[in-house]
């Protein structure tokens, strides 16, 4: 239909159940003067920042994987993790080779650290676990990889005017495996 489901066009239309795949959105911290900024669907590879430097916020799979494309792509990258490590969750191998490809290319990894603020003249603020400040200079660009909240407020919106049902990433992030059979059991119970 290629248009908004809104709550007003889901009502007129006398729907009796509604599905609710609205899935997820980036989790953006909370950053003081944090205006614009790219998550991971930006990383397709039309739009990958070359010979830029560009800070990663979050050092999960998917921060590590995007460090390693935008390196990939001649850009210098800084991460910052608030946890005491980064790749959690990677594959052995995987990590190792990556861990060496972002060492190789002079990646400054900030580990128990968090982006307080974004200063003017593309500098960045961050601060350690001891509030101990740093501030990172000449940033191009910011991405954000400190995972996704699920997107699921119609389902508030329509609460009283028909029967509803959550399913895939709008309940909870996780893999396409978990979605699916969400999806599939809704189904069924309809």
């Amino acid at each position: 239909m290629k248009k908004e489901a809104t709550p007003e066009k889901i009502v007129s239309a006398g729907y009796d159940e509604v599905v609710i795949a609205t899935g997820a959105v980036p989790a953006v911290p909370p950053v003081k003067g944090l205006k614009k900024y790219y998550w991971a669907a930006f990383l397709n590879e039309e739009n990958i920042p070359e010979n830029e430097n560009v800070l990663v916020i979050g050092g999960g799979l998917i921060g590590v994987e995007i460090a390693s494309k935008l390196i990939d792509a001649g850009s210098r990258v800084t991460m910052v993790e608030m946890m005491d490590e980064i790749a959690g969750g990677m594959e052995m191998i995987e990590r190792k080779f990556t861990m060496k490809k972002l060492q190789d290319n002079n990646t400054q990894i900030y580990l128990k650290h968090k982006v307080t603020e974004i200063l003017e003249d593309k500098d960045v603020l961050i601060e350690d676990e001891k509030h101990q400040q740093t501030v990172i200079r000449n940033i191009d660009k910011i991405i954000i990889a400190t995972g996704m909240r699920s997107e699921n407020s119609l389902k508030d919106e329509l609460d009283g005017c028909c029967k509803t049902h959550v399913i895939g990433d709008a309940i909870k992030p996780s893999k396409a495996r978990q979605a699916i059979m969400t999806a599939y059991n809704t189904a069924k119970s309809i």
